[in-house]
């Protein structure tokens, strides 16, 4: 007993040896990638801002509109108005909130290096959660209005659940295990090595990153199942007449995992997690009604390859 059990130690050990080798030579791979793209960014801005010192070029003034909430976020996704699950939580908010806002899309981050953020009246905002609870007050909407006490409490529980652990096991899957590529994301190959390599790292810091991939893949499994339980039967988290603050950060989550990253997370939601995948369709009914207008798969259109052009011009009428 006590050969086999060393044995098995041993075999174990080595299992985490060969882990932890394997991510270190991935590591390395994906600085050097993330290295080159900040790199190239860095180039091409002081390559812009010498170009229009030269020329004598002022800087474009942002002209900002009085009592609109503008938000800045990526730029809209292939399958998804946006990549990001707290852009798409905050500007689904706001639809429900009937917020006035204008989106600024592009690559810009907040001073905290974050994104989505807004402004109001240049006033700036970091922080989707932040932003939702600024938002509230200033414009006096509470979507948490008739929630008592241990339902609010209840709905931070499935918050923490939703961007606190969840979210971790989907930026691994989707930056590390099974990145999407460019057509999926719209996005340029630099700017998936850029992010993919620092949200790795974001991961690492929190813990998250420190697993094998079948425990960050099976601890995902189970975050999904607890959620869909504590969805039930109900249409929203907690009512079946209005949906509350968390019920849009569950819906900027896992429609990413629905539309987005295609793998275990997309493949067990849509097989064992009935509640979410209704609740998700709910709320896209409910605020995206111009979700097709706002995602690249129905905007772009596909060229025809030139041989295959050629080739149409053989065939009988």
């Amino acid at each position: 007993m006590n050969y086999l059990g060393s044995r098995s130690a041993i075999l174990s050990s080595n299992l985490r040896v060969n882990y932890l080798a394997k991510a270190n030579q991935s590591q390395t791979t994906a600085f050097f990638k993330y290295a080159l793209a900040t790199t190239l960014f860095n180039s091409f801005k002081a390559y812009s801002l010498l170009k229009n010192k030269i020329k004598g070029k002022k800087p474009v003034v942002e002209q900002i509109p009085k009592d609109t909430v503008i938000i800045y976020q990526f730029p809209r996704a292939f399958n998804t108005p946006s990549l990001s699950p707290f852009c798409l939580k905050l500007e689904t908010w706001c639809r429900a909130a009937n917020i006035n806002y204008q989106n600024k899309l592009g690559m810009n981050v907040s001073s905290r290096g974050t994104v989505p953020f807004i402004r109001l009246n240049d006033y700036v905002i970091e922080d989707s959660e932040k932003c939702i609870e600024y938002l509230s007050k200033v414009f006096k909407v509470d979507l948490n209005s008739e929630l008592s006490d241990d339902q609010k409490a209840f709905a931070r529980a499935a918050l923490a659940l939703t961007e606190e652990n969840l979210k971790w096991s989907m930026v691994m899957h989707r930056f590390w295990y099974s990145p999407i590529t460019k057509q999926e994301t719209g996005l340029p190959l630099l700017s998936i090595w850029f992010f993919g390599y620092r949200m790795f790292r974001a991961a690492w810091y929190s813990g998250a990153a420190r697993y094998t991939k079948q425990e960050i893949y099976e601890k995902g499994k189970r975050d999904l199942s607890a959620l869909d339980a504590l969805i039930g039967e109900k249409k929203f988290l907690l009512s079946d007449t209005k949906p509350c603050d968390v019920d849009f950060a569950i819906f900027g989550l896992c429609a990413q995992l629905k539309y987005n990253d295609r793998g275990p997370f997309n493949q067990h939601l849509l097989a064992n997690c009935h509640n979410i995948d209704r609740h998700i369709e709910t709320i896209k009914n409910m605020y995206w009604k111009d979700w097709d207008q706002n995602i690249l798969a129905k905007k772009l259109v596909r060229k025809k390859p030139m041989f295959k052009k050629i080739f149409s011009l053989f065939k009988k009428a």
